[in-house]
């Protein structure tokens, strides 16, 4: 499977399940960008206490393939646990790596991941909305806590 078997249709529909509405209630935001290709990408989030996060929406200019990665990271969060941050990322790029993982069951997301794999240099737009997710600790929390 390849990013050429995939259609624009399907990107826009996996962008699609996230929400990209700025919120208007008072939330902690976060964000990072890619200075390879430009993308950029922001979440808004609530700290929920008991080091959980929920992400209430999202924002940016990105491409496709970073959009469509946002929508993924939105539609799958059940009130992400922040001392799983770097898991989450990191069993997204065994995946684009082609190494073993033990990801989730989301077979949509396994099969983006899977057509964005062939194509290296498009990694990094897949996985910046898990580093910014990641940056959630850096910015404000205190990791050894």
């Amino acid at each position: 499977m390849s990013l050429e078997s995939k259609s624009y249709v399907d990107f826009l529909k996996w962008k699609s399940y996230a929400n990209w509405q700025i919120p208007k209630e008072p939330v902690l935001e976060v964000s990072a960008l890619n200075p390879l290709c430009g993308d950029e990408v922001k979440l808004y989030y609530q700290d929920l206490g008991n080091k959980k996060v929920k992400v209430v929406a999202v924002s940016g200019d990105s491409c496709s393939i970073c959009s469509a990665a946002l929508g993924f990271l939105y539609k799958n969060q059940s009130h992400f646990e922040i001392t799983s941050f770097s898991t989450y990322l990191t069993e997204r790029k065994k995946i684009l790596e082609g190494k073993e993982s033990s990801l989730f069951g989301d077979l949509e997301e396994l099969s983006f991941l899977e057509a964005v794999k062939s194509h290296p240099s498009r990694h990094k737009c897949a996985l910046l909305p898990w580093q910014t997710l990641l940056k959630i600790i850096e910015v404000n929390h205190d990791p050894r806590t």
